[in-house]
């Protein structure tokens, strides 16, 4: 532990106080580091959290940046949350500040070795629950964190040296990385995503690649190999297995029993873990199905690839899809020979509108003018065998709190009480 302090210094400065910056202050301060936490929002939760610090004994702030403070750490542990394009990110630059993410620092005093670390744009949190599953019913200790709600620096005390660490983790994470090495790296796919926060595709993929940089030959990556070759060369001494869905097998089921094989658990495990999920919340979740018609909840879509690989999932012209919200991407373009293929008719809300309205004309797209109009007009126009989809390519935060409350509503307006 004081190696590391030495290596990095004792002064650090975390940014954001979002769960993963709240998570990291607390546990940065037990490990021995004089910690200054600062969030530039001001919320009655941030507040909470800053007055909760100083009970700490940790000074923190919100609703600002103490520039001099920042400037003055050896060391910054930044939250995705902070784009790169922020005034805060520009002075690190200018600083020459190390910056790390919570990833990076919880890999430095996790006890286990037993790692397993998936990326790529669409399916992480699927195949995680499906990793994390399939260890347990071995009769393996395994923790599941990361990117999928709780921060891994957080679980520390509970990871010994047997226990398989299953992380979902976010290119925004893996971009502050410098050592952090998974014993198996899986890569699911890689897509145009993000581009709101990363400069470039190019600059998107390379933070992904960057799961496999620090690998060795005891050590697995799995990966596409259409996206090996698009987006490498991949610099890994790792062995390497390519992700190869057999027959009725999904690419996120395919990736989860590679891992198991890996790991030495029985197929027959496996095959039981798949026959009983049921899936996740907000994830392809069908939660209806009435006069042959089925409605299917995929809020967690934020992308045009997540609403591609939703699409892929139906026969042809039996989807009745209500898409749309908060702008992400620039463009949905290469969504259309799915949409074509699969969707019957497409009701659009939210801030997407004029773009996929004008993008997707050929296909005469219907606006709602809100997610309750969407969904009468949907439900009107499902056939028997037809599913209703929702499935939105676009964040929340034109019309909703978080995808959680946009997939909730829906539920309910499809489903009333």
């Amino acid at each position: 532990m004081n190696s590391i302090i030495n290596e990095v210094g004792k002064k650090v400065a975390v940014l954001g106080l979002g769960e993963s910056g709240y998570q990291s202050a607390l546990e940065l301060q037990k490990l021995g580091f004089d910690v200054f936490a600062t969030d530039k929002s001001d919320t009655q939760v941030l507040r909470e959290r800053v007055e909760a610090l100083g009970r700490k004994g940790i000074h923190a702030e919100c609703g600002k940046h103490s520039f001099e403070r920042v400037q003055s750490a050896d060391w910054v542990l930044i939250s995705p949350g902070i784009p790169p394009q922020s005034e805060i990110y520009q002075a690190l630059l200018k600083w020459k500040k190390p910056v790390y993410s919570e990833i990076e620092a919880a890999s430095w005093f996790c006890s286990s070795k037993k790692i397993v670390a998936v990326t790529g744009s669409c399916g992480k949190t699927t195949t995680v629950t499906l990793i994390q599953r399939i260890l347990k019913e071995a009769g393996r200790d395994v923790v599941l964190c990361g990117n999928i709600g709780n921060p891994w620096i957080g679980e520390l005390s509970k990871i010994n040296s047997d226990t398989w660490v299953v992380l979902e983790v976010s290119s925004f994470q893996l971009k502050h990385c410098r050592k952090f090495k998974p014993h198996i790296g899986v890569l699911l796919n890689i897509h145009a995503n993000h581009l709101d926060w990363h400069p470039t595709l190019e600059d998107y993929s390379f933070s992904k690649l960057k799961i496999f940089e620090n690998m060795t030959e005891q050590d697995w990556m799995l990966i596409q190999k259409l996206d090996e070759e698009k987006y490498g060369p991949v610099r890994s001494a790792a062995t390497k297995h390519y992700l190869n869905p057999v027959g009725q097998e999904s690419l996120l089921e395919n990736a989860a029993r590679q891992v198991a094989e890996i790991a030495d658990v029985s197929f027959s495990v496996v095959d039981h873990v798949f026959r009983n999920f049921e899936g996740l919340e907000h994830r392809l979740e069908k939660f209806w199905d009435k006069d042959g018609i089925q409605a299917v909840n995929d809020s967690k879509s934020t992308t045009p690839a997540s609403l591609i690989w939703a699409l892929e999932r139906y026969p042809d012209q039996s989807v009745v899809l209500i898409t749309g919200g908060r702008v992400k991407t620039p463009s949905f373009m290469e969504c259309l020979p799915a949409l074509k293929a699969k969707a019957k008719k497409i009701v659009v809300i939210g801030e997407a509108q004029p773009m996929m309205l004008q993008e997707w004309a050929e296909l005469k797209p219907e606006s709602a003018e809100s997610l309750a109009a969407a969904c009468k007009t949907a439900l009107a126009s499902a056939k028997k065998g037809d599913t209703v989809l929702f499935s939105p390519a676009c964040s929340s935060f034109d019309m909703f709190k978080s995808y959680i409350d946009r997939g909730n509503q829906f539920k309910s307006l499809i489903r009333p009480k």
